[in-house]
């Protein structure tokens, strides 16, 4: 967002110096010409003046005197200069060349109408320059009598490099413009998008289960404004939550007592009634639904302590975790002569919330059990990587289809309604791995059952 904004600034600056300065550019290159002629018809008609003595009645001093006077403002000023009589002849000139050329011809268009009495200027190509040049031409007179002319030139390309210079001076002073409107975009972006980021760093935080988090901006605005009402929204999302998850913790810690009490009864009426009685199997359907509730109401409290976890995430060694685990499981598994391998390298460490990654390898190894034939083999894999561990459990189970695998975290959610699960066996082991800062997934395996992964970062 910062270097959006950066563009918008800067793109948006740009525009207003191209419409201000192209316009202006032209302006300047009018305006330069027309006070340099400007300039050249002045200095003409002081040349002018000083050659009219001679041109009235010439003499050798007059001469010199409108010689220096052509040389000095040639070599100042850099105008190519030519005095000419009524005749048209050059008299006087700046370069020596030129005395004695007649000039009032048809190449040179302007010497012949200053010869009339015109005073004209303006642009035209030379032969002689072989580049287009800059001419005044002015009458020489006393009163009505026209006695010669002067005129002056000036090569275009050299008068466009001044001009050129000018107007490089202007888009100059545009970039430097540029150039600091982009600096100062990017301080305010930056101030911007620093406030900004850290609501999307709180949101995210929140979002990841530290319903603790606040937003802390000093600074004043909307963006301020934001801040606070994004942290009495997060104060009220907390409040639910907790309220949600101490009701469930209650209510399920609440449901445990009268339950083992009924489960306790229907056994002893079990015990009272004899084997031929018909009732027998309602209450043998009636103890199936109590363990069922049983194990729902233990899923329960267990979801709701994993979803209320605040434990910071502490270095484990999975492969450790999972030998032990495995061991734990062996016996219950040989019972069906099902055989539980596990490939891990010596140590593996991750980063878990206490006892994540044994209850997650539990419920995996667990639902493997329950959907195995007898015979078969679970396999156990640890591999670490350079950002995270990852546990995988496979499985020659039955599987699930894709859609059931997307569904399987969801809570109360069973592939078999006749399994007698709680459907929350997955539900508190994502939890427990979003808690963690890990994640879970539910993938085909390569053994033709279902793999079942977990992720915890390094």
């Amino acid at each position: 967002m910062r270097w959006r904004l950066v563009l918008i600034l800067v793109g948006f600056t740009t525009l207003v110096l191209l419409v201000q300065n192209i316009p202006l550019s032209t302006f300047v290159r009018d305006k330069e010409l027309n006070a340099r002629i400007a300039g050249l018809q002045n200095d003409a008609f002081t040349l002018a003046g000083y050659s009219v003595e001679y041109l009235e009645r010439p003499s050798p001093v007059a001469k010199v005197a409108l010689d220096e006077a052509v040389t000095a403002y040639s070599t100042v000023n850099g105008p190519r200069v030519i005095v000419v009589d009524a005749q048209g002849t050059a008299v006087a000139a700046s370069v020596s060349s030129d005395i004695g050329q007649n000039f009032s011809n048809a190449e040179r268009p302007e010497v012949t109408e200053a010869l009339q009495g015109r005073t004209v200027s303006g642009e035209r190509s030379s032969s002689t320059l072989g580049e287009p040049l800059i001419y005044v031409a002015v009458p020489t007179r006393v009163g009505p009598q026209i006695l010669g002319a002067v005129r002056l030139t000036y090569p275009s390309s050299e008068l466009n490099a001044q001009i050129n210079s000018s107007i490089r001076s202007l888009w100059m002073a545009g970039l430097i413009s540029l150039i600091s409107a982009a600096l100062i975009a990017l301080v305010v972006s930056t101030a911007i998008t620093r406030r900004i980021r850290r609501l999307r760093d709180t949101a995210e935080s929140i979002a990841d289960g530290d319903l603790n988090a606040r937003v802390e901006d000093s600074g004043g605005g909307e963006i301020a404004d934001l801040a606070a009402s994004f942290n009495i929204m997060a104060e009220r999302v907390q409040g639910l939550v907790e309220r949600q998850r101490d009701f469930a913790g209650d209510a399920s810690h609440q449901l445990r007592t009268p339950l083992t009490a009924l489960r306790l009864r229907m056994d002893r009426a079990a015990e009272l009634m004899d084997e031929d009685d018909p009732a027998v199997d309602q209450v043998d359907a009636a103890r199936n639904e109590i363990d069922r509730l049983q194990r729902l109401v233990d899923g329960l409290l267990m979801l709701a302590r994993a979803d209320g976890r605040k434990s910071t995430p502490t270095p484990v060694d999975i492969s450790a975790i999972a030998r032990e685990r495995i061991e734990s499981w062996e016996s219950l598994a040989a019972e069906r002569a099902i055989g539980i391998d596990l490939t891990a390298p010596p140590v593996a460490v991750a980063f878990a919330v206490p006892s994540a990654a044994e209850q997650i390898l539990d419920n995996y190894i667990d639902n493997a059990l329950e959907v195995v034939p007898d015979g078969s083999r679970i396999v156990v894999t640890v591999t670490p990587a350079t950002h995270y561990v990852q546990i995988t459990v496979d499985d020659a189970g039955p599987g699930l289809s894709p859609e059931n695998r997307v569904r399987a975290f969801d809570r109360f959610w069973r592939g078999r309604q006749d399994d007698g699960g709680s459907g929350l066996g997955l539900a508190v082991v994502s939890a427990l791995a979003q808690a963690s800062g890990g994640s879970v997934w539910l993938d085909e395996s390569p053994q033709g059952g279902l793999r079942a992964g977990a992720r915890f970062n390094r």
